[in-house]
């Protein structure tokens, strides 16, 4: 499984590359409240990971609006990395949820 090449953001992490996205339309579970987990995935299409930092675009049950930038993805990645994330193989994609991967 990969993820979408269209709109994919490109990132170093000690030197190896990886790919991310943000959608640039509202999603349906979004306006609803549920927080978006943004895919990650290493240039050789390894394991997905999903990370939650409780990014939602919900102004209906008013959230503030969070920026993310780029050193937020990379510390995320490291930190998956150092819990364990196998992202070079292949296999279901891990969630990255307050510190902890969950697969």
């Amino acid at each position: 499984m990969a993820i979408a090449k269209k709109g994919l953001r490109k990132i170093i992490v000690d030197d190896d590359i990886f790919y991310w996205k943000i959608r640039k339309k509202i999603s349906h579970n979004e306006k609803h409240d549920i927080e978006y987990e943004i895919p990650v995935q290493h240039e050789n299409d390894g394991q997905i990971l999903l990370i939650n930092i409780g990014f939602c675009r919900s102004e209906s049950y008013g959230r503030e609006f969070m920026e993310i930038t780029p050193s937020i993805i990379k510390s995320k990645i490291a930190e998956a990395v150092e819990l364990g994330w196998k992202y070079h193989k292949q296999g279901k994609p891990v969630k990255l949820i307050n510190k902890g991967l969950f697969f």
